[in-house]
This record gives C-alpha cells, sequence and structure tokens, in this order.
C-alpha cells in the first residue's frame, strides 16, 4: 500500500494582528505523484498552507504533521520544530521539495542559469545537473535566455525560470503558489501544461483562483473557507475537500 509523503492531522496555524485569523487543516495527505489544487479567497490562507508544507512556517498545534518520502523514513515534522531542527528541515528541503513562489522569487543577483542551477549545486548533483538543465530549458524554451539577468526578463519567463528551479533537483513534491496569477490566459495554460508535463513523477500541489485553468486536469480540489461568525473572535479558517 502506498503511504503518502506528506501528512497534515488537525494542524493548527495562528497569524497575530487585528482580530486574529487561524488556519485549521483538520486532514490532508498528499500521494506521490498527487495533484492537489487548494483554492479560497484571496487572503484566506492558500499561501500559509504551502509555506507550512514547505516547511516555512511552524505550525502552532498539530495532532499529527508528518513527513515520508520514498528514499526516507519518516519524519515527526511538528516534533522538529519543537526541538527546533533546523539541519532536518534544510535537509527535506534540498533533497525532496521545489517551490514556485507567486512572483518566482529569482535571485537579482544570479543568471538564470545560475538561478536554475542553484537547488542541484545544494543537493550535489554534479554533472548530472547540466543535463538536466539542457533537457528543462529545452522544454520550456528558455534556452536562449539562460545567461541573462531576471531584471532583463518578462514575467512568463520569469516563471518558466522559476518551474525549471523547483524541478532541476528532482524533488518528491512539488509545491506552486499562484503560478500563473500574473499570466495572460493563453501564457497560463502553457505554463501550467509544462507544469503538470514535467512533474509527472512527483506529487504537485498548487493555489490558484482559476478553477477552469485546473478543471479535467486530474486534480483533487481543497477549498479553505473563512468562518467570521463573532467579531470578537479570530477568523477561522478550514480546509474542506470539493
Amino acid at each position: 500500500m502506498t503511504e503518502p509523503i506528506l501528512v497534515f492531522d488537525q494542524v493548527l496555524k495562528k497569524r497575530a494582528g487585528g482580530r486574529g485569523y487561524q488556519l485549521f487543516i483538520e486532514n490532508m495527505e498528499i500521494f506521490p505523484q498527487d495533484r492537489l489544487a487548494l483554492i479560497g479567497d484571496s487572503g484566506s490562507g492558500k499561501s500559509t498552507l504551502l509555506d507550512l508544507a514547505a516547511l516555512i512556517l511552524r505550525p502552532d498545534q498539530a495532532v499529527g504533521f508528518a513527513w515520508r518520502p520514498q528514499s526516507a523514513e519518516k519524519t515527526d515534522l511538528f516534533a522538529a520544530w519543537r526541538r527546533k531542527d533546523i539541519g532536518r528541515f534544510e535537509k527535506i528541503r534540498r533533497r525532496d521539495l521545489g517551490y514556485v513562489t507567486q512572483t518566482g522569487g529569482l535571485l537579482p543577483f544570479l543568471s538564470v542559469r545560475d538561478n536554475i542551477l542553484l537547488p542541484a549545486r545544494l543537493k550535489k548533483m554534479g554533472k548530472k545537473a547540466l543535463a538536466r538543465l539542457a533537457s528543462l530549458a529545452q522544454t520550456l524554451k528558455i534556452e536562449t535566455i539562460l545567461s541573462k539577468s531576471p531584471a532583463k526578463l518578462s514575467v512568463g519567463q520569469r516563471q518558466r525560470c522559476a518551474i525549471a528551479r523547483a524541478l532541476i533537483h528532482e524533488p518528491g513534491l512539488i509545491l506552486a503558489d499562484e503560478p500563473t496569477a500574473s499570466l495572460d490566459p493563453p501564457t497560463a495554460r502553457q505554463a501550467l501544461e509544462l507544469l503538470l508535463e514535467l512533474s509527472q513523477d512527483q506529487a504537485l500541489v498548487i493555489s490558484t483562483h482559476n478553477l477552469d485553468l485546473i478543471k479535467d486536469k486530474g486534480f483533487k480540489v481543497f477549498q479553505i473557507v473563512c468562518e467570521d461568525t463573532d467579531p470578537d473572535q479570530p477568523v477561522i479558517a478550514n480546509l474542506r475537500r470539493i
């Protein structure tokens, strides 16, 4: 039986400010080669959930928050957070996680080539990284811009480069936060198709406002629904499968 690679079981994340905000993930499991889409209003917590999955944010509470990639033993992530085991998180990110942020997140002081190669170098992939770069660059049609700086790129080019960077080190889980939000509809469809094509052997979790974009793409869809019934209490955001 296939085991999930990432498990959220009654995970709670609080945000300060104003009345406060609480994201509650009752249950979500991510399996190898899964396709998951997160939908919800702006500010509902989609990026927060992705940052929890990327081991950037620490949960405030959790019954279970565990990581089990195919190549390693199970890690109790919440216990690791309590121990402040930063080295464990760095190892998981370096080996098993790829992240496409909303704005691409390319480092301005590195060329496109060096931006893309950075995760592979951290993983110490050696010459394999160059072959992987050549293949990704050809598929994503970015061969001619590898020597450029990110400032010289269009929005669409930056997103394709960000996709290449998230994939180059062959992570088991790819996270993408509104990867098509800044793109025109034809470019958005093309970017999503490329992301799906290149991540066939990996789990993929994306956030999006555009349900039409992911329709008939095999995604399991989860919606974050905010409950705001008491003005004296924090806003509660719950994750639901739809």
